[in-house]
């Protein structure tokens, strides 16, 4: 049977700081942790996690709700976020948590599996009491006198929030997007949003309106097509609406890629040459803008990064470092062929 001594021998470490590295990595130094992990690796070494629990009152396991798990944006997120954990010596539990009742069951489930803490992605149920709902009882679990529960949430929403939050600015995003589209000398440039109370579309359409103002740019409201939904079929529909229109946009700046690739289908079956005769960019930077043609500029998100941080964030808060960060990431721009310069 394979002990801690023998993780200890290999690695060139005494047991103690194998010891340390099982149950508080974070206080190792990386390089130390890397060799202690190699050795646990090379000789298939498997702590006993009940004893280990029971000594330090923690699972080494995380809880990851996300707001709707089968969203494309997510798969970079969740790869970050668990490698990272795992290099901390943390396992994740993925649940979903598309609507109210949803979330509420699998938060329950992960409070049941005593995880030591939970990342919580953007929430978007359809009323905004829920969401409201929802969000005080994060608060009240991160806040419990007994046992509190380390709480980071993705795109709070909504914003004003005691807890941890890490996000990628929304409103840059728009900015960067319609500033693209202007220098290529578009002027008539139509938006596809969600209609819901969530800050990612509540950003990303401000930035919209506010780019028209710093341009010198009428603000036609004709040109604004607020969908119910996040989905590509309803884009499609609101994207065909706007390109049948007698004076037609030269561009589109879509809320999200999802609702880009929409507005290509749409210029595809009315027979619009993409870049040549409208210029379509997205958000987000998921792998499908680069899976479809023309593939789609966009302005992309650090996805992996953000899942990463979002580890490491929670971790810290874990292990008592819980100074409420609030960190914000920025995008960039990434571009490829659906935009070009306006035709005359």
């Amino acid at each position: 049977m394979i002990t801690m001594k023998d993780v200890a021998k290999l690695a060139g470490v005494s047991p103690i700081t194998v010891s340390r590295v099982i149950s508080s990595p974070e206080q190792v130094k990386p390089s130390t942790r890397a060799k202690v992990t190699r050795a646990i690796d090379e000789l298939n070494f498997k702590p006993n996690s009940i004893a280990r629990s029971l000594v330090t009152n923690r699972t080494d396991t995380i809880g990851l709700l996300l707001s709707n798990i089968a969203n494309p944006y997510y798969p970079e997120f969740i790869l970050g976020l668990e490698t990272m954990a795992r290099s901390l010596g943390k396992n994740v539990i993925i649940c979903n948590a598309k609507d109210y009742e949803t979330a509420t069951q699998n938060l329950e489930l992960l409070l049941e599996k005593r995880v030591d803490g939970i990342v919580i992605t953007s929430i978007e149920f359809d009323s905004l009491k829920l969401q409201e709902k929802f969000h005080a009882n994060l608060e009240e679990l991160a806040n419990l006198k007994q046992k509190s529960i380390p709480i980071v949430l993705m795109d709070p929403n909504p914003r004003s929030t005691i807890l941890s939050c890490i996000e990628v600015d929304n409103y840059l995003a728009g900015r960067i997007a319609m500033d693209h589209l202007y220098a290529l000398g578009h002027t008539r440039i139509a938006h596809i949003s969600v209609e819901r109370d969530a800050n990612v579309w509540i950003d990303r359409l401000r930035a919209y309106k506010d780019a028209h103002l710093k341009f010198g740019l009428g603000f036609d409201t004709s040109l604004v097509e607020l969908i119910p939904v996040e989905d590509v079929k309803v884009a499609e529909e609101a994207a065909h609406r706007l390109l049948q229109r007698v004076s037609r946009p030269t561009a589109i700046f879509a809320g999200n890629d999802l609702l880009a690739v929409g507005a290509i289908h749409a210029a595809h079956r009315l027979g619009i040459r993409i870049p040549e005769e409208l210029s379509i960019i997205g958000i987000d930077g998921i792998i499908v803008g680069d899976q479809i043609f023309p593939r789609l500029t966009t302005v992309a998100h650090p996805q992996n990064k953000v899942g990463e941080v979002a580890a490491q964030l929670l971790v810290k808060k874990i292990y008592g470092h819980d100074d409420n960060s609030n960190i914000t990431l920025k995008p960039a721009l990434l571009i490829r062929e659906s935009t070009a310069k306006a035709h005359k």
